[in-house]
């Protein structure tokens, strides 16, 4: 039975290996997703701090163009009321009465216009406030993730190469036959795993049951045998 060969025991060893390789290319492959994801979060965050700045920035400019409006029709009212204690004729004089009458309204208006303004205010520098505390509680926590994936890049790359070598070790210990065997099975094989023990006549690679043709050769041959299912290769456990 091949599986007690010390030759497929070293192909096991290499398959072994492969797979961890497998699984690892694969994560270094997703982790330069992951941290775009985890700078597109850090991006919403900061853009949500900058839109509450922004709009604290937009209601003050916005209050200190109604206090210049304010200023600018309360020394309008007052130069008017000047001039009413200078004008002889009842026409003139009550002409700038309405006009005052007129300024009063529009600058009350615009007092009701400022008192709504600073209210906006207070709630904006609230909202400024939570924003800058607790999301930017939250961004830091986000760049150290960002840090620690980045940082496993590289130790994922360190692994990566140790392993590569190990690989390299192990193809040359394998009997020629069978790493060409192996090596056609990974091509035909979709995914691992490409070497799959036997149980209870299954293979456990596809699941599914391998004919007595491929049982017995498994227990009697001293070459590769594969499913007749999948195509990988089966052996028996001992």
């Amino acid at each position: 039975m091949l599986s007690n060969n010390s030759d497929f025991k070293k192909l096991l060893l290499l398959h072994s290996r492969d797979r961890r390789k497998l699984v690892m290319d694969q994560e270094l492959e997703n982790l330069p997703r992951l941290i775009e994801q985890m700078e597109s979060k850090i991006k919403i965050e900061k853009d949500t701090i900058a839109a509450a700045a922004h709009e604290l920035k937009s209601l003050e400019s916005q209050n200190n163009t109604i206090e210049n409006e304010i200023n600018s029709i309360s020394e309008h009212i007052s130069r008017q009321k000047n001039k009413q204690l200078q004008v002889k004729k009842n026409e003139e004089y009550q002409a700038l009465e309405n006009e005052i009458h007129n300024l009063v309204q529009q600058l009350s208006q615009k007092e009701d216009q400022q008192i709504e303004t600073l209210l906006k205010i207070d709630g904006a520098k609230e909202t400024t406030e939570i924003a800058q505390n607790k999301i930017s509680a939250r961004v830091d926590d986000l760049e150290i993730e960002k840090e620690e994936l980045v940082k496993k890049i590289e130790l994922l790359k360190s692994d990566i190469q140790k392993l590569e070598s190990e690989i390299t070790e192990s193809r040359l210990e394998v009997e020629d036959i069978l790493l060409v065997g192996y090596e056609r099975t990974k091509k035909v094989v979709a995914r691992p795993p490409f070497i799959a023990p036997l149980e209870d006549q299954k293979c456990t690679g596809c699941n599914l049951r391998v004919s007595n043709d491929i049982s017995s050769s498994v227990l009697v041959e001293q070459k590769l045998t594969h499913c007749d299912q999948c195509g990988r290769i089966v052996y028996f456990e001992r």
